[in-house]
């Protein structure tokens, strides 16, 4: 007979959840805006990076924090905080910070799409249907397609 096991199992990212945040087939826009970020906070946000792919969350999110004390108006910060607490089950926190990023995110490109396409699935898991509906606009609006050319 195995021993019990103590303590909650480790947490890993939600392969299907994952798809959603990320789908191979996300929509490409002529116009890409790049916000700027202090280089203490980009430093921050590249060590949270590696820390949320090798699925140490807890860690992640702490530096993730640091940087959003030094940068509040980083959309980039608060969307993987977002995107984090999608991957721990929890959609409130989620939608909180995917709101903070859409507030601060460029107009037009990925990071634009990104913030209102976390913000939907965190809505959609809060049965929030009208926030849902306007983030999925709002959404379609951060891509710029190219003119057909002749």
């Amino acid at each position: 007979m195995l021993p019990k096991r103590e303590g909650s199992p480790a947490q890993v990212k939600d392969s299907s959840i994952d798809a959603k945040i990320n789908p191979l087939n996300q929509q490409e826009s002529v116009i890409e805006t790049v916000p700027l970020m202090n280089e203490a906070v980009k430093s921050l946000y590249n060590l949270a990076q590696q820390n949320y792919q090798k699925n140490q969350f807890k860690k992640a999110i702490s530096q993730l924090q640091r940087a959003y004390r030094i940068q509040v108006n980083s959309p980039e910060v608060t969307q993987l905080i977002a995107e984090i607490n999608l991957h721990q089950g929890d959609a409130k926190q989620a939608h909180y910070w995917a709101t903070i990023s859409t507030q601060n995110s460029p107009a037009k490109g990925k990071v634009c799409e990104k913030s209102w396409r976390i913000l939907a699935i965190a809505a959609q898991m809060l049965g929030y249907d009208a926030n849902q509906a306007l983030a999925l606009e709002k959404k379609e609006q951060c891509v710029v397609k190219a003119p057909p050319r002749y």
